[in-house]
């Protein structure tokens, strides 16, 4: 099995050497390898049908989730819970100055 502090540790080893991205990916992509063969040695004992009912309940249950989500997000008359809206933000015009340049409008005739 892997450990979470092992990745840690291993990822903040790999910070006093060159090249910590490239370190990085390839201790996460070893610990995705390690946990993807333990569930597969698990997954080789189960018969066919157990794989496919546990395959319909998870997409039952994920879809059911994402399901009530949408859902209660359409049909909440304010949004979901925690949502905000963005009101308008009236901005004053500039101040334009008589005799300042800085602020004078572009003139069409002169160039």
């Amino acid at each position: 099995m892997f450990s979470i502090k092992k990745i840690i540790s291993k990822l903040k080893n790999g910070t006093k050497q060159g090249n910590t991205p490239d370190r990085m990916s390839r201790v996460l992509l070893a610990a995705q390898r390690k946990a993807a063969d333990c569930l597969n040695r698990k997954a080789a004992r189960w018969s066919a049908r157990r794989l496919k009912v546990i395959l319909i309940l998870f997409c039952l249950l994920i879809g059911s989730i994402c399901l009530f989500i949408a859902g209660k997000a359409i049909l909440s008359a304010n949004g979901p819970p925690g949502f905000f809206k963005v009101q308008r933000l009236l901005m004053p015009s500039p101040l334009l100055i008589p005799g300042s340049k800085k602020h004078q409008k572009p003139d069409s005739t002169t160039k």
